[in-house]
């Protein structure tokens, strides 16, 4: 397949920017503005991890096969649109905080700490190890954030990953328990769901 080569990003001609990537508003929600930039980039990292976490799960839903693969592209398919979510609530607080989301595939890649697998096709088992992997890494990260929100008195967004830390849990258990059985897929694990 050949390589697309030329611009990724364009920048609007007769528009006229309204903030330049990188800074910071005022917000209504009334943070410091210098509490409200340190909790948008770690926001930004969480934003882009979900959705590095998002794309994976989609593809593995995309991509699922064997035994049982209705019931686990079943799961993949809602636990996508749960990561989905997590990821749009992130980039609306981050405007409200008077930030910017990451936004573009650059500004999203520099930011994230889970990793996107290869294009190619693997198996179940490697496909899951890896999303039990970016559901890991993006806990810890949320949790952590949560006590920054905290320290900041930003208690509106220490609730809102505290919210969402509870369904990424739930399906990281789910995830971990799959990988656990030996035939993979066990239709228990997804009905317990």
């Amino acid at each position: 397949m050949a390589q697309k080569q030329g611009r990724l990003v364009r920048e609007p001609e007769p528009g006229e920017r309204r903030q330049e990537w990188g800074t910071i508003a005022e917000n209504a929600l009334r943070v410091d503005p210098a509490d409200a930039a340190e909790i948008v980039d770690a926001l930004s990292v969480d934003h882009a991890g979900s959705f590095n976490l998002f794309y994976l799960l989609r593809k593995h839903y995309w991509t699922a096969a064997g035994a049982e693969h209705e019931e686990l592209a079943a799961f993949l398919e809602e636990a996508y649109k749960r990561v989905r979510e997590i990821n749009d609530d992130l980039a609306i607080r981050i405007v409200e905080l008077g930030g910017i989301p990451p936004n573009t595939p650059p500004t999203l890649q520099e930011r994230a700490e889970v990793h996107l697998e290869a294009e190619d096709l693997y198996d179940l088992r490697a496909s899951l190890e890896g999303d039990l992997e970016g559901y890991a890494t993006l806990i810890v990260s949320m949790r952590e954030h949560v006590a920054l929100a905290e320290e900041r008195g930003d208690q509106g967004t220490a609730e809102l990953l505290r919210d969402h830390l509870e369904g990424l849990e739930a399906d990281a258990n789910v995830v971990e328990r799959l990988l656990e059985a030996e035939t993979l897929v066990r239709a228990e694990v997804l009905q317990d769901r």
